[in-house]
């Protein structure tokens, strides 16, 4: 018999997974530049285009969420809703190749149920020498009831132009 993944573990997912999202922000140019995401679990996902960035990467930055949150943004999920609640520090090493966020907080609502989730320090891990970045990290959960999953191990790309 197939394993069935709960609504709500998916929404912990994918919460996670955008949370890391955030964390790598930094495309390639002058002074302000964009980041694209892309987050699955499941039948689940989330993608964004355009979030801005304070700055390029390898530069420290900043994620503008209401660049990636509805109105301004073009967040889109499948079967939920999500929100970064937080706008992310990034630090790059270049020579390490990774980004580093101080810290994420973001929300997802599955079936009228919104889970909380919140992490500190998150890295994530160059493709070569593009912006390309990925990572898979845990990330707990900050507040919601008995239905939100106490933490999920999520994953996500992100593409900084």
């Amino acid at each position: 018999m197939p394993r069935l993944i709960s609504p709500h573990k998916v929404a912990g997912v994918l919460v996670g997974a955008l949370t890391v999202a955030a964390l790598s922000v930094g495309p390639a140019s002058a002074a302000q530049s964009t980041v694209d995401g892309a987050i699955g679990a499941g039948d689940k996902s989330c993608s964004w285009t355009g979030g801005v960035t304070s700055d390029t990467a390898p530069n420290n930055l900043t994620v503008d969420r209401s660049t990636i949150n509805s109105p301004g943004g073009n967040l889109s999920c499948s079967g939920l809703s999500a929100a970064l609640n937080n706008d992310p520090a990034v630090t790059f090493d270049d020579a390490a190749g990774t980004a580093t966020a101080d810290a994420l907080d973001v929300s997802v609502t599955v079936v009228g149920v919104t889970c909380r989730y919140r992490s500190g320090v998150l890295t994530a891990q160059r493709d070569g020498t593009t912006r390309k970045y990925s990572a898979t990290a845990d990330v707990p959960l900050a507040e919601g009831g008995f239905l939100c999953p106490a933490s999920q191990t999520v994953s996500a790309t992100l593409i900084f132009h």
